[in-house]
């Protein structure tokens, strides 16, 4: 058996799959099939970690013991595939059987995505000001997000389970605008009608597109401000 081989068949018995030993060596303190148990248990164990640091509010959720359980079985089935460990958690939110915890899930991998996101200048409240002396150009401008910016529409208030001040979340629908500022990441709860500028925007619509959606000046003012204090807005040309 030569060597890439004999990775091959390290890597499935890692997987936990029955495989012929022969080609390992034990001893009688510790036999093969122990030597290999004890770097399966490890690999998983360090699977499992990996995915506890990337969903810790799922996990207080599940509760430790349930979380290895299900964590193990994710792992099982879905093996890394990536050499980032990293993005060994992409398809956890799927793979949960409660849909609470699903939408719980698809928020924590999206804070941990934009966290990697790359950074960009935001457009400073002067810069807008300066925009909008021109009103037709202004109107035509078409906005752009930061990368570092993710809109979820889940279909559970998630509020509580996060807060850790409930077993549950209740099924109601809900918009999430999550971001990063700085090495700060930050998620906010927005109605729909802000969901849907928010969306508008990161298609990359004209800021006409955007106030409309928000179907109030007063509301597509006061949005927008908050846009800006929260630097949501990419700098640069929108033309």
């Amino acid at each position: 058996m030569n060597l890439a081989e004999t990775q091959e068949l390290f890597w499935e018995l890692l997987q936990g799959r029955e495989r012929p030993l022969g080609v390992f060596v034990g001893s009688a303190d510790l036999p093969a099939e122990e030597r290999v148990a004890i770097y399966a248990r490890m690999f998983l164990h360090r699977q499992v970690d990996a995915l506890r640091e990337m969903f810790p509010k799922v996990v207080a959720a599940l509760g430790d013991e349930a979380f290895f359980e299900a964590a193990a079985r994710y792992v099982r089935e879905h093996p890394s595939e990536h050499p980032d460990l990293g993005q060994l958690g992409r398809k956890l939110a799927a793979f949960l059987d409660r849909p609470d915890l699903r939408d719980l899930a698809r928020l924590e991998w999206a804070r941990g995505e934009v966290f990697e996101s790359p950074p960009a200048e935001s457009l400073t409240p002067e810069e807008f000001a300066t925009l909008a002396q021109d009103p037709v150009e202004f109107m035509h401008y078409r906005v752009r997000l930061i990368p570092a910016l993710r809109l979820l529409e889940l279909e559970h208030d998630i509020g509580p389970l996060w807060d850790e001040t409930a077993a549950k979340a209740a099924q109601l629908p809900t918009q999430w605008v999550v971001w990063r500022s700085g090495f700060d990441v930050f998620h906010v709860a927005v109605n729909p009608d802000e969901a849907r500028a928010v969306r508008l925007a990161l298609a990359g619509a004209s800021l006409a597109d955007v106030c409309a959606a928000l179907d109030d000046p007063q509301r597509a003012t006061e949005a927008l401000q908050s846009w800006l204090a929260e630097g949501w807005i990419a700098a640069g040309n929108g033309a």
